[in-house]
């Protein structure tokens, strides 16, 4: 082995100082390296592998982790490049959590540790396996609260993928979770589930990692130390994108690695967006540090996507979350703009025209959205321009559940029950009966599903039927629902309007209260409905009319390859676009929530920091161009010129709190005048507006050439506090008062969330409030 140290000089030398400190860490302390979007962290983190190189480590003493095959792909594609550049003819291993959970397995069953299993790879032989478990518990004499399969599956899946990803039984899981009780048969159903797994001799992607935990985690230590003799000889773990690592994941190498093993983990707590699949920020926020000794911490706070634009609300935002947080635009820079139209679709394509017009292609562009409902007004409005576009992760607009249903009652409007052919698809009259459901057992159930299709025109006085052998409100309930389809063919020419009425005629939307498990799944239904509705409603016609439309819009052929991405925010994770369009920003929706509670229930502030990470991750995508595709009325854009930040409890706004954090008409006035400048240290002389100046002095500060602005923001009295402002102390940190006493010293007491309730006296306690809520 050999290696050239001219190629390596010229390498580092695009390096930046904060890179640098990383690359040259010790050989002996474990390392935490906080990256910004963008910051450059994979040339950092194969410039750290090269240095071990160059210090002597043996390449198979380096285990470097990853968490999906693409990122693990593209990252040893540019390592090898990196070193056979530099003249070394041996690479470290680069590998998948899963992939390393798949050789350990193998050798735990060599071994006679693991009984051998099949690795079996597709969704569909996990759900039949969950049929049968339902089943065995059914025998049992559990009882099973939902019947319809469609309306528990999906939560029970991602149910698995949270006891799995953990280090708790399924019921402590469960309990966490705080679903509903319809859904109490979970933890059993789990537990079943398992059991058939393991008599079938069977793996899952997810028992890769979890059943060498559960193996290792009850052994002794003798044992343990035999284990570990069946792993790679690891002595230096590098962890990318170590925000979204999971217990079970971070339990386990730290049996398998946990003395003489150097680790050096790289992430941004600010970017976990996978909390609901089992991903937990605290262990890279807290408790990495409280398991390891000496924890070096570097940050990476230059990202070289986007300008000072991005860099400046990003900090804006993210500062809610983590008041010393910085991001630093160091890439070109950025435009940010709002919708120049008030209706979606006409701003959506006029943003898509503009940038054809600057000579830029259509693929060049995401539009981001929050929740899934958001893309049915974008992709209507795409597909009646013939604007192509490529969707990720979600299935095809005409495919989804809640606007089949919709359709299947239209096809009702056009005659479907005489002429079955103007159905969009024969087994939409599938939908008739299931939403709501029509009760009684699944076999019954199937049975009226086949007759209907097999004689539609009969679907009447099928349910009639079912009526005659019920009783009392149920039966009465059926009797009007066959005559409400018998005369649904009054809307014919209004079919906006027949819709609006059957949704409330047979309480649709109170079924999808009752079968959802969350408040934010029934909304998400709901809202694709109005959205759909809202869509009838504009183009007009008959509903013939509209079924043929929708068919033709189906059958357009286009070549999507060259067309605009959309997708959510959590599927851009790892991305970037030239344009971003980001849709969808209305408080309530996001960040979501049925009740404000944030700032007195400790959960509630957790899922706004959450949601808050993710409007961070969104914007930090653009490269050139940023839209928030929403327009603010007179007042909001009155609020965001003068650096507000609006009380949530103003019903008078309806654009997102995000919106408002990111100051995005300040960040306007602070770029503005640094172009002016030129990078010239001449003072602003006209302060400006925003209870952020704290953040934005800081972020100036940290960047060089800079210019010098004045700010002009409140000093809080302490004793203008009120229940719900954020507060920062110099000792504890950002935190939420709770109340104030109204005695002689007005004792104020402050939630610091970790270290807990904290009394001051105001005389001699100086409280710094981080927001001002108007």
């Amino acid at each position: 082995m050999h290696n050239n140290p001219e190629t390596k000089r010229e390498a580092q030398a695009f390096l930046t100082n904060e890179q640098q400190r990383v690359v040259h860490h010790d050989l002996i302390n474990p390392a935490k390296v906080i990256a910004v979007a963008g910051a450059g962290k994979t040339t950092t983190l194969i410039s750290r592998i090269e240095h071990l190189l160059s210090q002597g480590v043996d390449p198979s003493h380096i285990g470097v982790f990853m968490f999906n095959k693409s990122a693990q792909e593209e990252f040893t594609e540019r390592l090898n490049k990196q070193l056979m550049a530099s003249g070394y003819l041996r690479s470290p291993n680069v590998m998948t959590f899963h992939a390393f959970g798949m050789k350990f397995c193998r050798r735990l069953e060599q071994q006679g540790w693991l009984v051998p299993a099949k690795l079996v790879t597709d969704d569909f032989s996990l759900v039949k396996m969950l049929r049968e478990a339902l089943q065995r518990l059914a025998r049992k004499g559990e009882k099973i609260a939902i019947q319809d399969e469609k309306d528990w599956l999906e939560d029970v899946l991602l149910f698995i993928d949270q006891v799995k990803a953990s280090d708790r039984s399924a019921k402590e899981v469960f309990d966490a979770l705080d679903w509903s009780k319809e859904r109490q048969f979970f933890p059993a159903l789990f537990d079943e589930l398992e059991r058939l797994r393991k008599n079938s001799h069977i793996r899952f992607f997810s028992d890769l990692l979890s059943d060498p935990y559960d193996l290792i985690s009850k052994l002794a230590s003798p044992e343990r130390a035999q284990i570990k003799t069946f792993v790679p000889d690891f002595r230096y773990l590098l962890i990318d994108e170590f925000q979204d690592i999971n217990p079970c994941q971070y339990e386990l190498l730290k049996c398998l690695y946990p003395e003489n093993c150097q680790w050096m983990i790289v992430g941004d707590v600010q970017q976990c967006i996978y909390e609901w699949r089992g991903a937990s920020p605290d262990i890279m926020a807290t408790q990495f540090d409280s398991d390891f000794n000496q924890v070096a911490t570097y940050p990476l706070s230059t990202s070289f996507r986007f300008g000072h634009s991005i860099g400046l609300m990003a900090s804006s935002v993210i500062s809610e979350n983590d008041p010393d947080a910085l991001v630093i635009g160091a890439g070109e820079q950025t435009r940010v703009s709002f919708a120049r139209a008030p209706k979606t679709g006409k701003a959506l394509l006029g943003e898509l025209k503009s940038w054809i017009e600057e000579g830029r292609a259509l693929n060049e562009t995401a539009v981001l959205v929050r929740l899934y409902s958001d893309m049915v007004p974008i992709q209507l409005a795409l597909m009646h321009k013939g604007v192509p576009y490529q969707l990720h992760g979600d299935s095809p607009l005409l495919e989804n559940r809640q606007i089949r249903m919709l359709m299947a009652y239209i096809a009702i409007m056009a005659g479907g029950l005489e002429n079955p052919q103007v159905f969009f698809h024969k087994d939409d009259i599938e939908y008739l009966l299931m939403v709501p459901s029509l009760g009684g057992s699944l076999v019954q159930r199937k049975t009226l599903i086949q007759q209907a299709k097999q004689s539609p025109h009969l679907l009447p006085q099928i349910i009639e039927t079912l009526a005659d052998s019920s009783d009392g409100w149920r039966a009465k309930k059926l009797y009007e629902r066959a005559d409400w389809l018998r005369s649904l063919g009054m809307y014919r020419t209004d079919p906006a309007q027949g819709l609006a009425y059957t949704l409330e005629k047979l309480g649709i939307y109170r079924y999808f209260e009752s079968t959802s498990n969350k408040d934010i799944q029934t909304q998400e239904k709901i809202a694709t409905c109005d959205a759909f509705m809202a869509y009838v409603r504009g183009v007009g016609g008959n509903a013939n009319a509209i079924l043929e439309q929708l068919a033709q819009l189906n059958e357009r052929k286009m070549d999507v390859s060259h067309g605009v991405h959309l997708m959510t925010i959590h599927k851009s994770k790892g991305l970037e676009f030239e344009q971003v369009l980001l849709f969808g920003l209305q408080e309530g929706r996001f960040p979501y929530y049925d009740e404000d509670l944030s700032a007195i229930d400790k959960k509630a502030a957790s899922d706004l920091a959450s949601e808050r990470r993710l409007f961070y991750v969104a914007i930090t995508r653009a490269k050139k161009k940023l839209v928030l595709l929403e327009t603010p009325t007179p007042d909001e854009h009155k609020r965001m010129k003068q650096g507000e930040i609006p009380s949530v409890a103003l019903k008078t706004l309806s654009l997102s709190r995000f919106v408002f954090e990111a100051q995005p008409y300040v960040v306007n006035r602070i770029c503005e005048a640094w172009n002016t400048v030129h990078g010239d240290t001449g003072v602003g002389t006209t302060p400006i507006d925003t209870v952020k100046g704290a953040v934005f002095q800081r972020y100036l500060t940290a960047t060089t050439p800079s210019p010098k602005l004045l700010f002009k923001q409140k000093v809080e009295n302490t004793n203008l506090l009120k229940p719900g402002d954020k507060v920062r102390h110099d000792q504890f940190g950002q935190g939420v008062v709770v109340r104030q006493e109204q005695g002689i010293k007005k004792m104020i007491f402050v939630d610091f969330c970790e270290i807990g309730l904290k009394r001051f006296n105001p005389k001699h306690t100086r409280l710094v409030k981080v927001s001002s809520r108007t």
